[in-house]
């Protein structure tokens, strides 16, 4: 049960976009009277056959392709703006108790679903409580909310009360999460919570600036605009996905017309988005913040990560700035910490490790680690310094970083076999323990910092890799965290993690990644990144 939780929760992070996009639409919910419609067809990996009900997870699926684009038919409570202040979207206003534990919200007057179903606080009560309900064991995996909530309650058509059993300096933070507080008409849930995910299988009936027209042909679904959507009109009319499983025939439809854009840099490899950005019949971004952070994790359980001179040893052997030239092109940035100091709470002075390949020789010698018979890999009372290096291998560019790593690692005498796998086989070995190092992800998008910093909680059924950082943090620190309404305090205790992971070595970052998009430039003029840049905003998107 409790692996299931982990895999969860890791597994909504690391999947990142792709788009797609089409035409058609109905006369109604096109622009200006006597304007041709405008509209646009993009990619994405997976169809939908599970549906367009915003809470997944293993038990419902295996398909995650429409996680990332909810924010398009769904709304929450709070959302952040692109430059990240949290203001209000469903709910214009709110006030917290001193004690940290209830949450008033004044819900907006006037917001319908698609429907035509006119919004009332009572229905947020009920999505969320459906959210919990169809989380059920994933429950504090998706942000930790949906395991605090103590009571719910709807007094009057415009007014929603949260009280929680603990303080949670999150909380709004994990009422801006589409997946899985996105608030959903409470028509999907007649007969049953779980009803939702048929009721919601061949139709969206949110308050989002989109619908989908019910319009499937075995490789495209069309969406087009809510006819009863409160917010500004879009200026996209209509969109279709088209599924594309491989990213070099995304390419190659982009290039034929088939498709007008690819969003998501997991979903366009990084050779061909360079291809594209020589090109000038294409236009290509790349958002300004990141997503999240890749880093190698170790097993501390076992030699020869259970002692921190090699740790510190593999901090001063990566070099992370020749992985942003020479493997991501600039893409993905060089990290030299977990979580990018932009961030809530991570604006924190930490040991950094310029790479100094001596050091890294010097500190494995101390460690008792030499190269005594002249092959070029260390030994220690009759043992190799060999070690497994495990990666998910979703990306080329990501193999070719391994690779890489795994260079460099053998410069300063380790004997590295990289492994890569399917994803659900690297999971299984660091569930197991059956690693060295691993290729890791921060969970990503609104879910960092706040979630990274519980799943390093074993109490939360944490996350295999930063579960091992509690004993080094102290685990009454990484609980208090989660339950205290002081944000000074909670401030002190992010200092304490996150000087800690640097100083001990327990992490190693190796680069922010960035979202992309690649475009017909005939067509599209560009594309607004939000502050969760993983979530597509077809709205977002200006058209020529």
């Amino acid at each position: 049960m409790k692996t299931k939780r982990i895999t969860a929760a890791l597994t909504a992070a690391m999947l990142c976009l792709s788009l797609a996009a089409c035409s058609n639409e109905t006369a109604e919910n096109s622009g200006t009277e006597g304007d041709a419609p405008k509209t646009i067809t993009l990619t994405e990996n997976w169809d939908f056959e599970s549906g367009f009900y915003p809470v997944i997870t293993p038990s419902n699926t295996t398909n995650y392709g429409i996680i990332y684009w909810t924010h398009n038919f769904y709304d929450t409570l709070v959302k952040y703006t692109p430059e990240g202040e949290l203001v209000g979207s469903l709910a214009e206003s709110w006030e917290i108790s001193e004690d940290g534990l209830t949450y008033t919200f004044k819900i907006r007057e006037g917001v319908k679903f698609s429907d035509g179903t006119v919004l009332t606080a009572d229905m947020v009560k009920q999505s969320i409580q459906a959210s919990i309900t169809n989380l059920g064991m994933y429950n504090g995996t998706y942000g930790r909310l949906t395991a605090l909530i103590a009571s719910m309650d709807a007094p009057d058509d415009s007014t929603f009360v949260m009280t929680l059993s603990t303080p949670y300096y999150a909380a709004l933070n994990d009422l801006s999460m589409s997946c899985p507080l996105a608030i959903v008409n409470p028509k999907a849930f007649e007969g049953g919570d779980e009803n939702a995910y048929s009721i919601l299988s061949a139709a969206t009936n949110g308050t989002g600036p989109y619908m989908y027209a019910g319009d499937y042909d075995g490789t495209t679904y069309t969406f087009v605009r809510n006819p009863n959507y409160w917010g500004e009109a879009p200026e996209v009319d209509s969109f279709s996905i088209k599924v594309i499983p491989e990213n070099d025939s995304k390419v190659l439809a982009l290039r034929n017309g088939e498709i007008d854009g690819i969003v998501g840099s997991s979903r366009l490899g990084y050779d061909s988005f360079d291809s594209l950005r020589g090109d000038s019949a294409y236009g290509t971004s790349i958002a300004e913040g990141s997503t999240l952070t890749r880093l190698l994790g170790f097993n501390m359980n076992t030699a020869p990560f259970d002692h921190a001179d090699v740790r510190e040893a593999v901090a001063y052997a990566v070099d992370q700035q020749a992985l942003e030239t020479s493997i991501f092109n600039g893409i993905e940035s060089a990290a030299e910490t977990l979580l990018p100091t932009s961030l809530p709470y991570c604006d924190v002075e930490t040991t950094t490790y310029a790479t100094d390949i001596e050091k890294a020789k010097s500190l494995l010698e101390g460690a008792g680690w030499v190269d005594s018979d002249g092959d070029g890999i260390r030994e220690k009372d009759g043992t190799k310094l060999e070690i497994v290096l495990t990666y998910t291998n979703e990306l080329t560019a990501v193999e070719n970083a391994v690779l890489a790593v795994k260079a460099q690692l053998e410069a300063v005498g380790f004997s590295v076999t990289a492994k890569g796998g399917d994803m659900m086989t690297w999971y299984g070995d660091v569930m197991a323990g059956t690693y060295n190092l691993a290729l890791w992800k921060t969970t990503g998008g609104a879910y960092d910092p706040s979630t990274v910093i519980t799943n390093m909680n074993p109490n939360n059924s944490a996350d295999p890799v930063m579960a091992q950082y509690a004993p080094f943090i102290g685990q009454e620190l990484l609980t208090e965290v989660d339950s205290t309404a002081d944000l000074a305090r909670v401030e002190e205790i992010y200092k304490t993690v996150l000087t800690t992971i640097a100083d001990e070595n327990l992490a190693v970052p190796l680069s922010f990644t960035h979202e992309t998009f690649a475009y017909n430039a005939e067509k599209v003029a560009g594309y607004t990144y939000g502050y969760d840049s993983q979530y597509v905003d077809v709205a977002s998107i200006d058209m020529k």
